[in-house]
C-alpha cells in the first residue's frame, strides 16, 4: 500500500521537459511510481485534477541562517512551496564559529549585533548541523562556508592581508567544515571583511573547496561600475582553483551601469565555453536589499562596527566620511551612487526609535529632521549600533528578465527574514516567477521556470535524489494551481503568503495542506556528500 497517492495531476517533473498530466506515488519518502494511470491502495489519496505536481522548490540563496534556529516551524517558504534552503551565503555563516570570536561572527552572520537571541552553543559546523536538525524544522536546510566567517575567526575585522598563519587556520576551518557537511563557500567581496581580502587568498580557499568536490559562490566585489572586472576576478578564482563558480543574485546596479548586462552574459558565457562550470542565481526583482553598512567607505569599516562608531563620532572622520560617500572612491561600489537616497529605504531597525523609520527613505527621513541625507544615514547606523537593513532601488526589470532566461539561471530569493518591513522577495520570490516572468511577461514557459527553481538547482548542490518527478527520487513536492500561484506581498505589506498552493510535501509527509500547517515537521540539515 502506498503512503500517499497524488491522481490527475499536471506533472511538470523538474528537468525542464514538457508537463504530462499522470499520477505519482509515495512510500517511505520517495516517488516508488509516476506514470498515467497508478493502480493500488493509499493511506491518502490527493485529487490534483487542474494542479501542477512539481518537485519543492530550491532556494539557492537565502539568508534564513537564525530563522531555522529561532522558527524551525516557520510557514515563509513553505507557502511559497519551497522544501529545501540553501543559507550561508554573501559569505557570512554561523559556522565555523572560535570561541574568542563567536559573537563578532554570529552578529557579522545575522546582519548586525542583536539580532539573534539565542545561545551560541557551537562552533564546528557538524555541531551547527545537528543543532538545526535536532529544531526539526519545517523544511530541508543546506549550507555554505561564509569567507567573511572564516577571515573573522582568523584574524576579525583587519583591513589587511592574512598572514601565512591566518591563512592556514582558515584553509584548516574550511576544510573540517567541507568534512561535517557543507557544500562549499560563499565569498562577500562587496562586504567587510571579506573586501579586505586579496584574490590570492580565495583561491587559496577555493582549493580546498575544489579538493573536497564543492563550489564556490559568490556576492562580487563589485555589481555597478565594476561588474566586468569583478566577474573576471570570479572567473580567475574559478580556473585558478579548478572549482565549479556561483554567480550570486547577478545584477547591474546603478542605472549608469545598466548597459553592462550583456557583456557581463558575454564575460560568462565565454568561461563556459572554454570549459568551465559557472552558474548563476536570479532574483525576480528589481529592487535590492542589504546592510546600510554598505553606504560605509572600506577604510572605516576596520576593525568592524566597534571601530567605526567611535569614527562616526570624530567630526573630522565622520567629515571624511561623509565626502567619500558623496564623491565615491575608485573600486568602491557606492550604493549611494547606484540608488540615491530617494531610493534607499529603511526596512529594519534594532531599536524602538529605528522602528520607526522602517519604510521610509533617508531622503524622507533627512527632510523631516532637516538634516543631509549623508548625515542622517550615519545617525541612523549609530543609532543602531549598525544593524541596520535597507532595501535599494538600483536595478532594472528588463535586466532581470535578460538574466532570468539565462539557461544556467536559477532562482535565488537573497531573502532575509529580519524584523521591520523585509523585502517582499523574503515572502514572495517563487510564486513571483510563475505570476511575472510566465504569465505576464512571458519570460519563461513554466517548464523551465520550475526547472531553474528545481532540478537544475538540486544538480548545483550535487543532490542526484531531489528536484525531480521520478521514481527513486526524495518526495519533497509541491501542488499548485498554475493559473492563480501568485505573490501578494509588497514593499508596504511584504508580510503577505502567496496564493495558489494547495498542498507542501516534505520527505513524503503532507506539511502544507491548503492553508494549513499540518504540524508535520520532516525536515533536517541535509550534509553534502552524504547519501540522499
Amino acid at each position: 500500500m502506498h503512503d500517499l497517492l497524488i491522481r490527475r495531476a499536471t506533472i511538470i517533473d523538474g528537468t525542464g521537459a514538457c508537463e504530462f498530466a499522470g499520477d505519482a506515488a509515495i512510500a517511505g519518502g520517495r516517488f516508488v511510481a509516476v506514470g498515467p494511470r497508478i493502480e493500488g491502495e493509499a493511506v491518502r489519496t490527493l485529487d490534483a485534477d487542474g494542479l501542477a505536481l512539481a518537485p519543492g522548490f530550491i532556494d539557492i540563496h537565502c539568508h534564513s541562517d537564525r530563522y531555522h534556529l529561532e522558527h524551525p516551524d516557520g510557514e515563509i517558504k513553505l507557502r511559497q512551496g519551497v522544501t529545501l534552503e540553501v543559507v550561508g551565503n554573501c559569505g557570512a555563516s554561523l559556522a565555523p564559529l572560535t570561541a574568542e570570536r563567536a559573537r563578532e561572527a554570529v552578529d557579522h552572520a545575522v546582519g548586525g549585533p542583536g539580532r539573534f537571541k539565542g545561545a551560541v552553543d557551537w562552533r564546528g559546523y557538524g555541531q551547527y548541523a545537528a543543532k538545526v536538525a535536532a529544531g526539526r524544522p519545517i523544511v530541508n536546510a543546506m549550507g555554505l562556508v561564509g569567507h567573511g566567517t572564516l577571515r573573522i575567526a582568523a584574524m576579525g575585522f583587519a583591513a589587511r592581508p592574512a598572514t601565512p598563519a591566518e591563512s592556514a587556520h582558515m584553509e584548516r576551518l574550511l576544510d573540517e567544515a567541507m568534512a561535517e557537511g557543507a557544500a562549499g563557500m560563499s565569498s562577500g567581496l562587496y562586504y567587510a571583511p571579506g573586501l579586505f581580502a586579496s584574490t590570492d587568498e580565495v583561491v587559496a580557499l577555493a582549493r580546498v573547496v575544489a579538493r573536497r568536490g564543492g563550489y564556490y559562490a559568490t556576492h562580487l566585489r563589485n555589481e555597478a561600475e565594476g561588474l566586468l572586472e569583478s566577474l573576471d576576478e570570479a572567473i580567475h578564482i574559478g580556473r585558478a582553483a579548478g572549482v565549479p563558480v556561483h554567480v550570486s543574485h547577478l545584477k547591474a546596479a546603478g542605472w549608469r551601469n545598466w548597459h553592462l548586462a550583456d557583456a557581463a552574459v558575454a564575460r560568462i558565457e565565454a568561461a563556459r565555453t572554454a570549459g568551465m562550470d559557472v552558474t548563476v542565481d536570479v532574483y525576480p526583482y528589481h529592487f535590492s536589499s542589504t546592510s546600510l553598512l554598505t553606504v560605509i567607505p572600506p577604510w572605516a569599516l576596520d576593525g568592524g562596527i566597534p571601530a567605526l562608531l567611535p569614527r562616526l563620532a570624530d567630526p573630522p572622520t565622520r567629515a571624511r566620511i561623509v565626502g567619500q560617500i558623496t564623491d565615491g572612491l575608485p573600486g568602491w561600489e557606492n550604493i549611494y551612487h547606484n540608488a540615491g537616497w530617494e531610493k534607499i529605504i529603511v526596512s529594519a531597525c534594532a531599536t524602538a526609535e529605528g522602528r520607526r523609520l522602517e519604510g521610509r527613505s533617508i531622503a524622507d527621513i533627512a527632510r523631516d529632521a532637516g538634516r543631509d541625507p549623508c548625515e542622517c544615514a550615519l545617525d541612523v547606523i549609530a543609532g543602531e549600533g549598525g544593524a541596520v537593513s535597507i532595501i535599494a532601488g538600483s536595478m532594472n526589470e528588463e535586466n532581470v528578465a535578460r538574466f532570468i532566461r539565462l539557461p544556467y539561471a536559477m532562482i535565488g530569493s537573497d531573502g532575509a527574514p529580519n524584523e521591520g518591513k523585509p523585502h517582499p522577495r523574503v515572502y514572495g520570490t517563487f510564486p513571483r516567477v510563475v505570476r511575472r516572468f510566465v504569465r505576464e511577461l512571458k519570460t519563461l514557459k513554466l517548464a523551465e521556470a520550475v526547472h531553474k527553481m528545481t532540478g537544475m538547482t538540486a544538480a548545483r548542490l550535487g543532490l542526484g535524489a531531489r528536484g525531480r518527478i521520478a521514481v527513486g527520487a526524495a518526495a519533497d513536492a509541491v501542488l499548485f494551481d498554475p493559473e492563480r500561484f501568485a505573490d501578494t506581498a509588497t514593499f508596504d505589506d511584504p508580510r503577505r503568503y502567496p496564493v495558489g498552493v494547495k498542498a507542501v510535501l516534505v520527505a513524503g509527509r503532507v506539511v502544507l495542506d491548503g492553508d494549513a500547517a499540518t504540524g508535520e515537521r520532516p525536515g533536517t540539515f541535509i550534509r553534502a556528500g552524504a547519501v540522499d
